[in-house]
C-alpha cells in the first residue's frame, strides 16, 4: 500500500511539475506581431524577479530578463512596430528563438509565473516552445487581472492602462516590454499590503483568491451584470 501511495504521489509530482518557489516569483510580459496567441509570432520576453522577504516582496533589477527573438521575415505591420519600438534590424539580429526559450526557461527555474492577462503570455509562450520542439515549461501562473480586484474591490479598473491610472503607477513606456514589467510588478507591490490583510502572503492563498475573483468575474458577464 505505501509503494502505491508513493509511486501515485510521485506521478503527481511529475505532472504538475516542480513545487513553485515561495521566496521568488516572476513579472512577465512578452510582445508580438500580433494580438493572436496562436497565429502571431513572439518578438520579445521580459521579466523581472521578486523577491519574498519577512518585510515582504522587493524588487531586483539585477535579476531580471529580457531577450529580443530573431525573425526570418519582416511579419510585424508598421503599426505594430510603432506600438513595441522592435525594428526590423532588431528582430533580424536577435537571438535564435530555441536559445532565447531554452534561456528564459533557465532563469525562471522553479519560480511561479505573474503577468496582467496571462492567458496571453502563457499562450504565446507555449506556441514558441512547441514551434521550437521543445516542451513547453510547467510554470504555475496568476492573472494579475484577477489578483488586483481582490486588493481593491471597490476600483472598476478592466485594463492594465486603468490599474496603472488607478494605483498612480507611471511607465515609462507603454508596450515596450521591460517598462510593462516594471509597471505591473510595482502594482504588485501596491497591492500587497491589501493582500496581506486578507492573509493572503502566500502563493498558493493568493492563487486562490484570483481564481475565485476570476470565477466572480465571468459569472457576472455572463449574467449580464
Amino acid at each position: 500500500m505505501t509503494s502505491l501511495s508513493g509511486w501515485l504521489t510521485g506521478r503527481l509530482r511529475a505532472r504538475l511539475g516542480p513545487a513553485p518557489d515561495a521566496r521568488r516569483w516572476i513579472v512577465l510580459d512578452v510582445e508580438t506581431t500580433g494580438l493572436d496567441p496562436q497565429s502571431d509570432s513572439l518578438l520579445c520576453v521580459a521579466a523581472l524577479a521578486v523577491h519574498l522577504g519577512a518585510q515582504g516582496p522587493s524588487l531586483h533589477a539585477q535579476d531580471s530578463f529580457e531577450v529580443v527573438l530573431r525573425q526570418e521575415r519582416m511579419a510585424s505591420s508598421d503599426d505594430n512596430v510603432l506600438l513595441h519600438g522592435i525594428g526590423w534590424a532588431q528582430q533580424r539580429q536577435g537571438v535564435p528563438a530555441a536559445q532565447a526559450l531554452q534561456r528564459l526557461q533557465g532563469w525562471v527555474g522553479a519560480s511561479p509565473v505573474l503577468a496582467y492577462h496571462a492567458g496571453f503570455d502563457r499562450a504565446v509562450l507555449r506556441r514558441a516552445y512547441q514551434l521550437e520542439r521543445m516542451r513547453p515549461p510547467r510554470w504555475p501562473w496568476l492573472d494579475l487581472a484577477d489578483a488586483l480586484p481582490a486588493a481593491f474591490p471597490a476600483f472598476e479598473a478592466r485594463s492594465l492602462d486603468a490599474w496603472m491610472r488607478a494605483l498612480d503607477v507611471p511607465c515609462a513606456r507603454r508596450h515596450q516590454a521591460a517598462a510593462d514589467v516594471w509597471a505591473t510588478a510595482q502594482l504588485l507591490l501596491k497591492a500587497w499590503p491589501a493582500w496581506q490583510r486578507q492573509g493572503l502572503c502566500s502563493w498558493s492563498d493568493l492563487k486562490g483568491q484570483a481564481e475565485q475573483m476570476r470565477w466572480l468575474r465571468v459569472s457576472a458577464s455572463a449574467a449580464g451584470l
